[in-house]
């Protein structure tokens, strides 16, 4: 879960970053792939060295193996937080949509991916949604995207 939030704000602040030229210049869809995959590279590499991946020996190489797979798999959802961005400054790119539609639809989309976090944490628990788990959420949402602002600003 703490990849799927981590992927969601890092691409929310790169698609808040683009402005409309980016977009009609295709260089959005680069910007929040871009994104999406080095910090999906940037977190497997973390977690490797974190874990101390080979260095005691001790380990057995399918252990090595299995334990490098886990990791690949739980950042998954880091590579594809950019996917729905990246298809919609395309669809502008190619002039289907206007690039202010392209942007708020993408910035609405992971803001309510974000949002929806405490109603998928209580179903994957096997718990019933409950409104205080949807309100975590919202604020959550309101939370990542001011992280978002406060990263472009500070950053560009």
């Amino acid at each position: 879960m703490s990849s799927y939030i981590y992927g969601n704000i890092t691409v929310l602040a790169a698609a808040i970053a683009v402005d409309p030229d980016a977009i009609h210049h295709g260089a959005a869809v680069w910007a929040v792939l871009g994104t999406a995959v080095l910090t999906y590279l940037a977190h497997v590499l973390s977690h490797l060295v974190a874990h101390g991946f080979g260095d005691d020996g001790s380990g057995s190489d399918d252990a090595r193996r299995e334990s490098v797979a886990i990791i690949a798999r739980n950042a998954n959802p880091i590579a594809t937080s950019g996917l729905i961005p990246a298809v919609l400054y395309a669809a502008s790119w190619i002039g289907w949509l206007p690039a202010p539609w392209a942007q708020t639809a993408a910035l609405v989309i992971l803001v309510v991916r974000i949002g929806l976090v405490g109603v998928f944490m209580q179903r994957f628990s096997g718990k019933r949604p409950t409104f205080l788990g949807l309100w975590g959420g919202i604020v959550l949402a309101a939370v990542a995207f001011v992280i978002g602002f406060v990263k472009v600003l500070l950053t560009h």
